[in-house]
C-alpha cells in the first residue's frame, strides 16, 4: 500500500503544480494586457499631440514636419475629392446648412428646411462647333461634284 501512498503524494503535487503554473500563466496574460491598453493609451496621446501640433501650427511649422503635414493635406484634398464623387454617384448634394445629405433636385434641406442652390447644368456646345463638321463634309464632297461634271 506504501506505493499507492507514494503515487497519490506524486499526483497531488503535480497536480498542484499544475494548478500554479495555469495560475502563473493567467496572470501573465493579465499583466500583458494591462500593458498592451497602457501601450495604446501612450500611443492615442502621440496621435492627439500630432493633431493638435498640426492645427495649431499649420501655417508656422517647424521645416521638420513639411513633408507630414503635406501628406495630411493631400490626403485631406484626396479624401475630399473621393467624397464628392461618391455624392456625384448617389446624386445627392450636401446642405450648406446642416451638412445633411439631400438628393440633387431638391429646393429645399430635408432636415433642416433650407434653400438648396440651384445647380446651373452643364452647358451645350456652340452651335458653330456642331456644324463645323457638316461644312467640313460639305467642302470634301464638293470638288468631287466638280469632277464628274467635266468628265
Amino acid at each position: 500500500m506504501a506505493f499507492f501512498d507514494d503515487l497519490g503524494k506524486k499526483l497531488s503535487k503535480a497536480g498542484q503544480s499544475a494548478v500554479q503554473k495555469t495560475k502563473e500563466l493567467a496572470d501573465i496574460a493579465k499583466l500583458n494586457s494591462s500593458v498592451y491598453d497602457e501601450e495604446k493609451k501612450i500611443d492615442n496621446n502621440y496621435l492627439e499631440i500630432g493633431k493638435l501640433y498640426v492645427s495649431l501650427h499649420d501655417a508656422d511649422h517647424e521645416q521638420d514636419f513639411d513633408s507630414l503635414i503635406s501628406a495630411i493635406h493631400e490626403s485631406e484634398d484626396k479624401i475630399k475629392e473621393l467624397k464628392q464623387q461618391i455624392s456625384d454617384i448617389k446624386g445627392v448634394v450636401k446642405c450648406e446648412k446642416c451638412g445633411a445629405e439631400v438628393s440633387g433636385d431638391s429646393a429645399f434641406c430635408s432636415s433642416c428646411g433650407a434653400p438648396m442652390p440651384v445647380v446651373k447644368p452643364a452647358e451645350t456646345v456652340p452651335a458653330e462647333t456642331v456644324d463645323a463638321p457638316a461644312q467640313e463634309v460639305a467642302s470634301v464632297e464638293e470638288p468631287a461634284q466638280e469632277e464628274q461634271k467635266t468628265e
